[in-house]
């Protein structure tokens, strides 16, 4: 494809050789010849340049180079397209296999498609263009919006309710009762959760995802929010718009996370917290109370980042000095 081609479909503007042929898009360490690929500042682009790439993709104020440059407002959106055009997914024809199962009274737009194997339970609504891939469950009285793609083997219990264009990969639980006991007579006692799941529009959930139903009311995963593998979302917990939850993020009830928070990898947060809004989380941090907005927050119980690292490089200067230290110890007790 040349390149006049590639500015004319997407947009941009081509400094360097217009008439150059790119075969795909990779990254700047994999480049090239025939390759393009994105550089957002300067050391990038002498990799890319390093590297024999053909075409690289910059900001538009970046420096010119030898290598045919497309400039345009944000490259990594730019790749991103030229990375679905030149590896679009598998195209899945309209219809319904004929080993699938459906409930009555259940509305399937003539547009989705259903693989082999999938169950869909009573009074359920599938809007146009949606896709759900072999064994998906659906249970009664829920609904999957348009362009949605449901994966294999995704669960989706009573009364969830899924918005448009959204991603569940596969394995992911979203409705499953709320993890909740009380005790009496000696045992624990299951409260029941009659509540529901409610998932915004252009949300991605990752695989072995577990999104768990409120006791009363909704568990709420807001628009555009992206929520990674092996991520649990307990009972009546509200992720807000944007929200970024990185793997193994375990959130325990009714927990509140705002607009705009990332949450590193293994985060865990205790029952009743609010994150405010555009705060963010480093791994494996423990937070056991709310986070102001705007704060960056890291450790175990987790504090803000600043006296986080100090505690830490502290704690380092006592091992790489310890031996120094007892004999100061040492010395200060036979005075």
């Amino acid at each position: 494809m040349r390149i006049s081609d590639v500015v004319e479909r997407f947009g941009g503007v081509c400094d360097g050789d217009e008439t150059v042929e790119i075969s795909g898009i990779t990254g700047v360490e994999l480049a090239g010849v025939g390759d393009t690929t994105y550089a957002v500042d300067e050391p990038a682009l002498t990799q890319a340049e390093a590297a024999g790439a053909t075409c690289v993709i910059v900001p538009r104020d970046l420096r010119s180079s030898s290598v045919t440059l497309l400039r345009c407002d944000s490259p990594q959106r730019y790749a991103a397209e030229l990375m679905s055009f030149f590896n679009p997914p598998p195209a899945m024809s309209p219809g319904v296999h004929p080993s699938a199962i459906i409930g009555e009274r259940t509305l399937v737009n003539e547009s989705v498609s259903i693989g082999p194997g999938v169950v869909i339970g009573e009074n359920c609504r599938i809007d146009a263009d949606a896709v759900l891939m072999a064994s998906v469950v659906v249970q009664d009285h829920c609904a999957i919006g348009a362009q949605t793609v449901v994966h294999p083997n995704v669960t989706v219990y009573a009364r969830t309710l899924i918005g448009a264009r959204d991603i569940i990969h596969a394995g992911a639980v979203l409705g499953a009762d709320g993890f909740g006991y009380f005790p009496d007579e000696g045992r624990l006692h299951k409260w029941p959760h009659i509540g529901n799941v409610v998932i915004e529009d252009d949300v991605e959930i990752g695989a072995n995802a577990c999104v768990d139903r409120a006791k009363f009311g909704t568990t709420l995963i807001e628009r555009g929010a992206k929520i990674d593998n092996l991520v649990q979302i307990a009972h009546n917990c509200r992720i807000g718009r944007g929200a970024i939850l990185a793997a193994q993020t375990g959130v325990s009830g009714s927990v509140v996370i705002e607009e705009g928070v990332i949450c590193g990898g293994q985060v865990g947060i205790s029952d009743h917290r609010v994150i405010g809004r555009g705060a963010r989380l480093g791994a494996q941090s423990g937070i056991l109370a709310d986070v102001p907005p705007g704060e960056d927050m890291f450790g175990h119980p987790a504090r803000p980042l600043q006296p986080a690292m100090q505690d830490v490089a502290f704690i380092r200067y006592l091992t790489q000095n310890r031996r120094a230290l007892r004999r100061l110890i040492k010395s200060a007790d036979k005075g």
